[in-house]
């Protein structure tokens, strides 16, 4: 795991009512209690922590991996 990962992790806790304990890149934000709408504002706070910006097309993250795999992409072109 990475730093970027362990910064995901605590936003994530910081914003939801979850335990660290238990999540993975495989745990569905569904799982997490994390609707759509919830998911886009989770998105909104990533990009303000991390000052990168989303494609707003194309298909929503459905698990961790898919939001820190999408991360990693935006940093990458930067």
């Amino acid at each position: 795991m990475n730093d970027i990962e362990e910064r995901l992790y605590a936003l994530l806790i910081q914003e939801i009512p979850v335990s660290r304990e238990g999540l993975t890149r495989d745990t569905t934000l569904e799982e997490i209690g994390l609707d759509s709408l919830a998911t886009i504002e989770f998105m909104f706070q990533i990009e303000d922590q991390l000052g990168i910006r989303f494609d707003q097309t194309g298909t929503p993250p459905k698990t961790l991996g898919d939001v820190f795999d999408e991360v990693h992409a935006k940093l990458a072109e930067a």
